[in-house]
């Protein structure tokens, strides 16, 4: 490795350093006053679980600090959307160097259409799918002889994996965007790779959904292959002129 590589290298490392470091104080800022919510986000957050308890059954915790801790967790999970914008913003700023100055120009649409589209992932499991997930989760398997009584901490957890999840998830058609607009991937290859995404959507789903029952993981497949049949629309829209371009050296080839 050549002085000159090290020290680019190195530049590349101060960058990510940076680009942390701001990302920390952000979040940092946000979880100031979002403990102060942290009682009422928390009541927020737990009434898909409360209102899918089955009858009996209520939210405990077991250990002295597990409701400081939770608290905590809810802060923090609260300050991170809030501070997104600024963290995609962060992300943004680390590869923009690497850019023309035309592929620049689309860092708005990103930090919009990035927070709107995990809202959007993160309102969708809210509202949709975690409700019949938990009924099932929580009322399947109680009876009279057997109650469910999940701790406030694992509920938060396992909650907050699901939010963030389908926030990802979501996030695909955007990705795909992205990608477009710089030329790395067009619709013919995302067609071409049809049969292939939704093999790794099936294990996606499986990994990402923090459980292992069938209505949750269907939850995150579906969205996961429309996603995808949506990402090969975003590039064949954005990412059509350089296509065709393309169509017409191989025509002009030929």
């Amino acid at each position: 490795m050549t002085e000159e590589v090290k020290m680019e290298f190195l530049q590349h490392l101060e960058e990510l350093r940076k680009r942390i470091l701001w990302s920390f104080l952000a979040v940092l800022v946000c979880f100031i006053p979002m403990y102060s919510f942290s009682q009422k986000l928390f009541d927020f957050l737990m009434q898909p679980i409360i209102k899918n308890l089955p009858q009996g059954s209520t939210l405990i915790f077991t250990r002295p600090a597990e409701g400081f801790t939770t608290y905590l967790k809810v802060s923090f999970f609260a300050a991170l959307v809030l501070a997104l914008p600024f963290l995609l913003y962060q992300a943004w700023k680390f590869v923009a160097p690497a850019l023309y100055k035309h592929e620049k120009q689309i860092v708005i649409p990103f930090i919009f259409f990035g927070t709107l589209f995990f809202a959007a992932g993160a309102a969708f499991c809210y509202f949709i799918a975690s409700p019949p997930a938990f009924k099932f989760l929580l009322g399947e398997y109680s009876s009279e002889y057997v109650k469910a009584f999940p701790t406030i901490g694992e509920a938060l957890s396992f909650f907050m994996a699901l939010i963030l999840g389908f926030g990802i998830v979501f996030e695909f058609p955007l990705v795909v965007f992205v990608l477009a607009r710089l030329g790395i991937v067009n619709s013919q290859m995302l067609r071409s790779k049809r049969r292939y995404a939704i093999f790794i959507s099936g294990i996606a789903a499986a990994v990402i959904t923090p459980t292992t029952d069938a209505i949750s993981m269907m939850f995150m497949f579906i969205p996961l292959v429309v996603f995808y049949e949506l990402g090969i629309l975003v590039a064949w829209i954005f990412g059509r002129k350089k296509e065709k371009v393309a169509a017409s050296e191989a025509d002009t080839a030929v």
